[in-house]
Formats: C-alpha cells, structure tokens, sequence
C-alpha cells in the first residue's frame, strides 16, 4: 500500500488502510479520488469515514468539516489544519 499510495501523492499512508477498512476499497487513491470512484463511500460510510478519521489520527472534526470531505484531497487538508503531520511513504 505505501508504495502505491506515495506514489499517487498521498500525504497520509494511512488512509489507504482507512479506505480498505470502510469501503472495503483497496484500488489506488489518488488526491481526487471521491464517492465517484470509491462504490460504497455513501452517506452512511461517510459517517463510518469520519469516525474512523478522528479515532486514527485523535482528532475531532466540526459539522463544517464532516460536509466539506468530498475527496482525499479534503480529507488530508482537514488533517494539515489539524496539526496531522504528513507521512508520506518510502
């Protein structure tokens, strides 16, 4: 995964755990990747996405941000506000 996801230009290896997790989604994530690409990211995974987000990386998102995730593109910029330190892959 970390491979595949540094290679996209993901900040955050995590989130490819975090995807596989939720969504049972394990194709490449890529900055735009969005509910578009990921079949199962609906309403309620996304409630599923956030509270999987604020456990991994011990944060607590507003309303504001919940709505704002459309992509992971949003979701690492709402972790860059949040103090989460990039840890791209090798």
């Amino acid at each position: 995964m970390g491979p595949s996801t540094s290679a996209n230009g993901i900040a955050y290896p995590q989130l490819a755990a975090i995807f596989e997790d939720v969504f049972q989604y394990s194709g490449p994530l890529a900055p735009s990747t969005s509910p578009d690409d990921v079949s199962r990211w609906d309403s309620l995974q996304h409630i599923a996405l956030v509270r999987c987000l604020e456990e991994t990386f011990a944060i607590q998102l507003s309303m504001d941000e919940m709505m704002e995730i459309r992509t992971v593109a949003d979701i690492e910029n709402v972790l860059r506000r949040h103090g989460v330190c990039e840890q791209r892959g090798s």
